[in-house]
């Protein structure tokens, strides 16, 4: 009788420890299922998020070529009035020998940017004359003298020349027309160093 005992008890325990067994078996089953479904569902996380990055970059947008063209000539015209302006205005050297530059080099540039558009495709040629924001800022400037004007002209002009730096690279790089392409990476250089001349002063 204890022999069965023992032997009851023996069996019995073992019986435990197959259960335990396999209640931990199912437990690391259970934990390796969560652990990949984690991993699955960081990895939809991680897909979902390149697609939505990737359709914000499919929505930025360039300009079309009457847009690079209309802009590109408000630009120039400003350059070239508001310098206008400032010889006729300032007493300051360097002021009006930026301002002479300006003129020189944006009547060269508008020469050239004539003769692109005319090679463009299904472009109009822009009307010679400033928006009404660029307008405002000539007839602001128009009303100050002395050290006003030059540091009015002086922000103006850095405020201009970055944005014509942004305008221009962005069509050199990914402009549709050829002729308007060519023409805006033939300019930029020169934009360029009238930006940091300008920021010099």
């Amino acid at each position: 009788m204890r022999t069965t005992g023992k032997s009851l008890m023996a069996a019995a325990s073992l019986s435990t420890l197959v259960l335990l067994g396999g209640l931990s078996a199912c437990t690391k089953a259970e934990q390796n299922e969560a652990g990949n479904a984690t991993e699955s569902a960081a990895a939809e996380a991680g897909a979902a998020a390149n697609n939505a990055g990737s359709a914000i970059a499919d929505v930025v947008t360039h300009d079309t070529p009457q847009q690079f063209a209309d802009k590109a000539a408000v630009a120039n015209l400003f350059e070239i009035e508001t310098s206008k302006l400032a010889v006729k205005t300032s007493k300051n050297k360097d002021v009006l020998a930026f301002a002479n530059k300006m003129i020189t080099d944006h009547t060269k540039a508008g020469t050239a940017f004539k003769a692109a558009v005319g090679k463009a495709t299904g472009v109009t040629p822009p009307a010679e004359k400033l928006d009404a924001a660029h307008q405002a800022k000539l007839d602001d400037l128009k009303g100050k003298t002395g050290e006003d004007f030059d540091k009015a002209y002086i922000d103006a002009q850095q405020d201009a020349h970055d944005e014509a730096v942004s305008l221009f690279d962005s069509y050199a790089n990914n402009g549709e027309d050829a002729a308007l392409k060519a023409f805006a990476a033939e300019t930029l250089p020169t934009l360029k160093a009238h930006e940091e001349h300008i920021d010099k002063m």
